[in-house]
């Protein structure tokens, strides 16, 4: 009988829980559809200029996903030993040094369809996006 009433219990928190409404999180498409919209303001790329410059950024952006995918690989599990620790710091600096090689070889890519004080314009509204980004989401888990 104590079991039948804990398990009624269990579900009908599981079901409240569920019931909630729940905070719509943009998708990523959304999300880098805002980017470049405030981008394209903030750093006045014009259309032509847009065009151009974003499928490569894009590229730049996936690239560096894989880069930050196996740094999480990496960071997911602490090794056992000390030896494993310093393998995996070192592969992890190397990875560290590979991101910055990427973000390095696609700015000149970059320079070479915008003139450089528009790359430049281009990083600090990415930056100043992503900054506002994280606040809002955690303005939006302090509301819950």
């Amino acid at each position: 009988m104590k079991r039948f009433l804990l398990l009624i219990f269990v579900l009908s928190v599981l079901s409240y829980t569920n019931a909630q409404p729940k905070k719509d999180r943009p998708s990523p498409e959304c999300f880098q559809a805002d980017l470049e919209q405030f981008v394209t303001k903030k750093a006045c790329l014009t259309p032509q200029e847009a065009s151009q410059f974003f499928p490569i950024y894009a590229e730049m952006f996936r690239k560096q996903r894989e880069v930050r995918d196996k740094m999480k690989v990496l960071k997911r599990v602490k090794p056992t030993t000390d030896s494993e620790c310093k393998e995996n710091i070192i592969k992890l600096d190397n990875l560290e040094v590979e991101m910055k090689q990427i973000q390095r070889a696609y700015h000149e890519k970059f320079m070479q369809i915008l003139p450089a004080n528009k790359v430049y314009d281009v990083m600090n509204a990415e930056e100043q996006f992503r900054r506002q980004a994280f606040k809002n989401m955690a303005e939006d888990m302090r509301r819950r």
